[in-house]
């Protein structure tokens, strides 16, 4: 698969606007990405074989499969998806390949991935290059008109959001009334979790804590924020979203589905 075979990239923002983002200077390091599994730029097999095992280590394609089942059972062709955060496009790749899905728009703030590895991630997942589109830019401020996405997936992102009601708020724009929101690789902390934190915070400051966003402060680089499982719960109850399907995957990875209310 070549690169001319996908739609070229619409970019949003320009590189000011970008390198205002949070987190942005981060996840277009390109020193950085080179150490990581997604790193797949050569394009060879040893490359994919290394993404494939984190996929299915970590609990990612436990947590996609959940949400391709859900997808391919919508009872519409055609179907629109946005998917945030996409990364090197590996969610946007498998997507494009379900009958039902017309189109997959692809937003990333991270140049490199998306002129890089996206074309690569297309080639070793087998995705629909002519479905496929790539947007540069912020899923704060998406280009998508009013009510014209019938999905929003988002992979291993919500909690990169520093406004998750901001960002909810983005997304219940461009939903359509009885659009679906997907959130898969979500950091699932239980309470083990927590009383390890407090033990540690204890042992090291040797004082007793139990509030939850001081034992798992947000990571000022990363963008990584950390939130309960009720949390998730409160947010969509305030966008007025039904959780359709809630599931943990390896212990450590949560997904969650919610149907945006028809009318």
């Amino acid at each position: 698969m070549l690169d001319s075979e996908l739609p070229p990239i619409a970019k949003w923002l320009d590189e000011q606007s970008l390198s205002s983002i949070y987190s942005s200077q981060y996840w277009n390091d390109l020193t950085a990405e080179r150490s990581k599994e997604w790193w797949i730029a050569e394009g060879s097999d040893a490359s994919f074989l290394r993404l494939q095992s984190h996929l299915e280590n970590s609990g990612l394609m436990d947590g996609y499969r959940i949400a391709e089942q859900f997808v391919a059972q919508i009872p519409m062709q055609g179907l629109a998806v946005a998917d945030l955060a996409s990364g090197i496009g590996w969610t946007s790749s498998l997507l494009s390949k379900l009958p039902n899905v017309g189109s997959v728009h692809s937003i990333e703030i991270s140049q490199h991935r998306l002129e890089l590895l996206f074309p690569q991630a297309v080639r070793m997942f087998h995705g629909v290059p002519a479905k496929l589109h790539r947007n540069l830019g912020s899923f704060y401020r998406m280009a998508f008109t009013d009510t014209s996405m019938d999905v929003v997936f988002v992979s291993s992102a919500f909690h990169h959001a520093s406004s998750p009601l901001r960002l909810l708020t983005e997304i219940d724009r461009v939903l359509k009334p009885g659009g679906k929101l997907i959130l898969i690789g979500e950091n699932f902390i239980g309470i083990t979790a927590i009383v390890r934190r407090i033990i540690k915070k204890m042992a090291k400051e040797r004082r007793f804590c139990s509030n939850f966003y001081e034992l798992f402060p947000p990571d000022d680089v990363s963008g990584d924020h950390y939130y309960r499982v009720s949390d998730y719960y409160l947010f969509l109850q305030m966008l007025g979203y039904k959780l359709v399907e809630f599931s943990i995957q390896k212990k450590q990875l949560a997904a969650f589905i919610a149907e945006k209310a028809s009318t």
